[in-house]
């Protein structure tokens, strides 16, 4: 408390005459740990070119969740040349959709800064709306690289860099996917463990992978994979349908029906709900622990849940938690006039990162909508060309093939590779094996 006090003591001296006490200043409440309320300084520091140890505002950009720099106008005011809010100000720029800027400033980071990390990160994300598909994947590849880096000097926890770098990894194999390269994609799909986090998001991707690569069978066991427990919260609308629509390749037409009624009855009927839901609602039932009542409640609860690992829930616990802290230690020393300066930028720090947090789940709510939406049309069109095949048959006397029954195929007819998992649909879920099954199911097509 004391040294609390001993903070606000001196923030009260910081008149004209005495701004080059303000490097001093960011010292004390950064010895303190008050880094948010470090940051003020830091910016003050760097707005009149006073010199502060780079460690120091390094592990202060490393802390501070990006929201704050997003909705950060004064930023705008710093100078052009190297300071050590460079990645604070590229990561304005960048949501400001003023990419050179962004690019300029974020290029600025020397390779030991450790948000050259995320840096690398947003790069990639530029090139790729430019079309620069081999920059883009170079970025990306220095972020998995840079991960080593990031956790030899960050302040990060090990969840927040692996996660990071897997979004990396998902990047670069979504542009070899991109470019017809479903070999190479999955080559760096399989890079990540399945006991990393986001690897439950990376299923759909081999799928589609397989799917194009003619591997049928691995690519209808990645998404019948979603059906095990620890997974029901991540399957999505779109791999429902690529279920249906290998199903419909392999002449099981009974089956792709099934699941066509099956996201009918399952998804499409609560899908209002995703586009309706409040900014409030969704946050609600994502910090909930307890399972709601109601099913339109439950349909986005388990939805939402699928999200609890991804690195926006986490960060923003985590700095939510650290704001409320300074509030509370500044707050016992409130009735100092200057104390309220510290106040109120916490209190419009800690609105941004809610209001970020909350526009977030409302993205992913409405895109969810989109998704139903788009796969409903793409069900639609399906279900046609299901019927039209049925009655074609029908015609030709050939009920055998409208029954809904399996028919197994040789191992040896699937092409064989290490990590292949053989499922013929009586068998159980191995957590070691998930998401490398191949279902071992023949193409009724080929008589």
């Amino acid at each position: 408390m004391k040294r609390v006090f001993y903070t606000i003591c001196i923030f009260m001296f910081t008149l004209p005459g005495y701004t080059k006490t303000y490097a001093d200043m960011f010292n004390v409440v950064y010895r303190n740990k008050l880094y948010y309320s470090s940051y003020v300084f830091l910016k003050k520091s760097v707005e009149i070119n006073l010199k502060i140890k780079r460690s120091k505002s390094n592990k202060v950009m490393d802390i501070i969740h990006p929201s704050v720099f997003i909705h950060d106008p004064e930023l705008d005011k710093l100078p052009n040349g190297r300071t050590g809010l460079d990645y604070a100000i590229g990561i304005r720029r960048f949501f400001l959709n003023d990419f050179e800027t962004a690019e300029k400033k974020l290029k600025m980071l020397r390779k030991k800064n450790p948000m050259r990390f995320e840096a690398s990160y947003i790069l990639g994300l530029i090139h790729l709306r430019r079309g620069e598909y081999r920059k883009a994947s170079t970025e990306f590849k220095r972020c998995v690289r840079l991960s080593k880096v990031k956790k030899k000097v960050s302040g990060r926890g090990e969840q927040y860099i692996n996660t990071f770098k897997n979004r990396c990894v998902q990047q670069v194999a979504r542009v070899s996917f991109s470019q017809k390269k479903y070999k190479e994609s999955l080559k760096f799909l399989n890079f990540v463990e399945k006991d990393d986090y986001i690897w439950p998001r990376f299923i759909i991707d081999k799928a589609w992978n397989y799917y194009w690569n003619g591997e049928n069978e691995r690519a209808l066991g990645s998404v019948m994979t979603y059906k095990a427990p620890l997974l029901r919260r991540f399957m999505t609308p779109e791999a429902n349908y690529l279920k249906g629509l290998i199903y419909y390749e392999m002449c099981y037409y009974e089956k792709a029906e099934k699941t066509y009624k099956e996201f009918n009855r399952n998804t499409w009927k609560y899908r209002n709900v995703a586009k309706t839901a409040s900014r409030n609602r969704l946050l609600r039932l994502i910090l909930s622990k307890r399972i709601p009542t109601k099913k339109v409640d439950k349909f986005l609860y388990y939805y939402l849940k699928g999200f609890k690992k991804d690195i926006r829930f986490f960060t923003y616990k985590r700095s939510s938690r650290m704001i409320q802290r300074e509030i509370k230690k500044l707050s016992k020393v409130k009735s100092l006039k200057q104390a309220r300066v510290f106040l109120d930028s916490l209190y419009y720090y800690q609105k941004a990162i809610r209001g970020d947090f909350q526009d977030f789940l409302k993205n992913i709510s409405e895109d969810y909508y989109h998704q139903i939406s788009e796969m409903r049309s793409a069900f639609v069109k399906l279900n046609l060309m299901v019927s039209l095949q049925k009655r074609q048959q029908l015609s030709k006397g050939n009920t055998d093939k409208l029954e809904d029954t399996i028919t197994t195929q040789e191992l040896g007819d699937i092409a064989n590779v290490s990590d292949k998992f053989i499922w013929d649909f009586r068998g159980g879920f191995w957590a070691d094996e998930l998401g490398d099954y191949a279902v071992a199911l023949r193409n009724r097509c080929k008589k």
